[in-house]
């Protein structure tokens, strides 16, 4: 089953208790994150997006500063208020597929790109990563459109585990993806794509997106009670290196 179409979006836990309700509210907020680093945005998205109060209603608070920033950047963007914070339709467009189609940002939303040592995509880190997506008799569908260490694909895959998850305990496979893939790489993305954008909204996206993982994963330490992060794990902040 593709990981792109195995998330529906009103994914929701099966116990109705205040722990697996909130495991559904993160999937949600995962789910959506996805759908914004993984479609082009729309009329309908950005105006669904500004009625829900987008980035306020996510389940998380921010982590860190950055985070804190890149929300109050993409409350004002979302709201579409302030000509300095503004962007027309063509605008975003123009964005998306410098980030997410062309490289021409060089800020490659797939893993590879960052952690080949030549920087070259489709290399090791995607296998493994697709190899995640098998144990849960999940697949990219169509690699060769969007590989399968995109991060689109790679947030729904987490919202999946969420989603899944039968108890506390059960959310550790969560952490140890977070650990051994997205957080690996996702801050160095996050701060290439907040220098080059030329959009407020996609200069924020990384960066919240960043957060929240962080976030995530503090929050999912805790209930799963996992251990420390392995060696070579990112932490908050790594250099700006990589494709």
């Amino acid at each position: 089953m593709p990981v792109d179409q195995s998330i529906p979006s009103d994914a929701s836990p099966a116990s109705s208790s205040s722990v697996a309700s909130w495991r559904g509210m993160i999937a949600d907020d995962l789910s959506l994150l996805a759908c914004l680093h993984g479609i082009e945005l729309d009329v309908d998205t950005l105006a669904a997006l500004d009625a829900a109060g987008f980035p306020n209603c996510l389940a998380l608070p921010p982590a860190t500063r950055e985070g804190t920033e890149a929300r109050m950047l993409m409350t004002r963007a979302v709201e579409n208020k302030d000509p300095d914070f503004s962007a027309s339709l063509d605008e975003l467009a123009a964005d998306y597929a410098a980030i997410y189609l062309t490289g021409r940002y060089h800020a490659s939303p797939n893993e590879s790109a960052w952690l080949d040592e030549d920087g070259l995509e489709r290399q090791e880190p995607m296998f493994a990563v697709r190899e995640w997506y098998r144990k849960y008799d999940l697949g990219a569908g169509d690699w060769r459109r969007r590989q399968d260490d995109n991060l689109s694909l790679q947030l729904q895959f987490l919202a999946h585990l969420c989603t899944h998850a039968a108890d506390d305990a059960a959310l550790r496979p969560a952490v140890d993806f977070l650990d051994t893939h997205l957080l690996l790489w996702i801050d160095r993305f996050a701060e290439r794509v907040a220098s080059r954008a030329a959009t407020p909204f996609y200069a924020a996206i990384g960066m919240l997106t960043a957060d929240y993982l962080h976030a995530l994963r503090a929050v999912l330490v805790t209930l799963a009670d996992a251990s420390s992060p392995p060696k070579g794990w990112s932490g908050m902040r790594q250099s700006s290196t990589g494709i």
